[in-house]
């Protein structure tokens, strides 16, 4: 193994000492993303479920109020899929190249 050593003003410079960053990084970086995406897709899904469910009681049987708050429901409800579709594509992309995208620690 041939090693590269730089040497500026009479200081060496090894490369085995310089951080590379590297796909461990990028690993990390878009684990750390994606949890949070996930995480706050979730808490707005929530709260929109909850503000559907309050329009839905205060509708007082006004078609046009209970339209829009089954709307907003279905809206919330497609929503929480998307995000747990993607939870598991993410898991099956980790999968193929051997990542672990949405490891927690």
């Amino acid at each position: 193994m041939v090693e590269i050593a730089l040497n500026f003003g009479g200081q060496e410079l090894n490369p085995t000492f310089i951080p590379t960053g590297g796909l461990s990084e990028l690993q990390i970086f878009i684990r750390n993303a994606l949890m949070v995406f996930i995480v706050f897709g979730a808490f707005f899904i929530v709260i929109y479920i909850v503000i559907a469910g309050i329009q839905w009681i205060m509708s007082g049987g006004d078609k046009n109020k209970l339209a829009a708050a089954r709307g907003r429901l279905t809206w919330a409800i497609i929503g929480f899929i998307v995000i747990l579709s993607s939870f598991f594509i993410i898991n099956a992309i980790g999968y193929l190249f051997k990542v672990d995208l949405l490891k927690l620690i």
